[in-house]
């Protein structure tokens, strides 16, 4: 009690030193860690999008310093995290038996987590194109590798690595989200959604990572993931398409549309999904069909992916063996007998 009112007493004095401490911390803090352009580069890290020059130049000490931005940093994320919303449980969708109330109820539900997933992918690519590669602190550069390490990057260069970010790092459209996990998790039913929170079939490879599927093959050691909520699982969903090589096509899909100031829609993406299910070109079908048959985004018969012309319509064609459709639900099929 003695102390409680001590403090009661002093609170200014106190608050006056904290502040003192703060603007002495912040007036002698060591200049952020400076990188001059790297030769270590091999000719297969050179992609496209890096396409500023790498010059010869001495190479520059790294300071190792633990400045007062990198604690302010550190600070400013713990602070955050301490202040994230809780995500709600997933629903019991078994117990709904009213077929369009349980639709509606899992696509809201499925809806906020898509949006707060993607609200972390707009904040990432804020925070990358706010760093200036010549001038990073510590905690950047641990940051950006971190990153590259997690999108697959290889590249140790900050330039290269914040332009690869930056092209892998983008929204994935809402109707994406809720046809796949409908799809995969059986409307929010099924055992790893249920038991391991997993809304869209996701594997690991660690013995106890996940759930053991009950028809996994003798000799097979994958498990499908177990997450600690339903936002987990959506935010890994959307690293994976940014990050796997399988899904190379959906984002040159993506990039395409928006080099060409077109809608980046679900249906385009599917495209770029021919990896995701053994079951191939239906399994696209299946996905479409459900953002169709739902109303999740607009469809127009007269999709500009039958359009030859168009710049992007070569990356959505789907080869489909012995016939030709024009059924809008399918998209653009080419016979492999033509």
């Amino acid at each position: 009690m003695k102390t409680f009112a001590f403090l009661r007493q002093y609170v200014g004095l106190i608050t006056l030193v904290c502040l003192l401490v703060l603007a002495f911390l912040i007036k002698n803090a060591q200049n952020p860690v400076s990188f001059g352009d790297t030769t270590n580069v091999t000719a297969a890290e050179r992609t496209p999008i890096a396409t500023k020059a790498i010059k010869d130049s001495p190479a520059k000490k790294e300071t190792r310093s633990v400045s007062s931005a990198n604690a302010a940093a550190s600070i400013s994320h713990a602070f955050e995290s301490s202040f994230r919303p809780k995500v709600v449980p997933l629903p019991d969708f078994s117990a709904i038996t009213d077929v369009k109330q349980k639709k509606a109820l899992f696509f809201n539900y499925l809806t906020e987590l898509a949006n707060a997933a993607n609200n972390k992918v707009v904040h990432l690519r804020v925070e990358i194109k706010r760093m200036k590669p010549g001038h990073l602190t510590t905690l950047q550069v641990k940051r950006l590798n971190r990153l590259a390490k997690s999108y697959k990057i290889k590249t140790k260069d900050p330039h290269q690595q914040m332009d690869l970010l930056l092209r892998k790092i983008e929204e994935v459209p809402t109707a994406l989200v809720l046809a796949q996990a409908a799809n995969e998790s059986a409307w929010g039913t099924s055992r790893f959604a249920t038991q391991g929170n997993n809304l869209f079939g996701q594997w690991c490879f660690s013995n106890g990572c996940g759930l053991v599927p009950s028809g996994r093959p003798e000799g097979e050691t994958y498990e499908v993931r177990k997450f600690k909520d339903p936002q987990e699982s959506v935010d890994a969903y959307i690293r994976n398409l940014n990050s796997h090589g399988s899904y190379l096509v959906l984002r040159r899909i993506r990039e395409c549309l928006i080099d060409n100031h077109e809608t980046v829609t679900a249906r385009a993406l599917s495209s770029g999904l021919i990896s995701y299910s053994s079951r191939g070109v239906d399994y696209i079908d299946d996905i479409r069909s459900m953002i169709r048959v739902n109303r999740l985004e607009p469809w127009a018969k007269n999709w500009w992916g039958n359009d030859t012309h168009h710049p992007c319509s070569e990356l959505v064609k789907l080869e489909r063996p012995d016939k030709i459709t024009d059924d809008p639900i399918h998209g653009v099929t080419v016979s492999k007998s033509n």
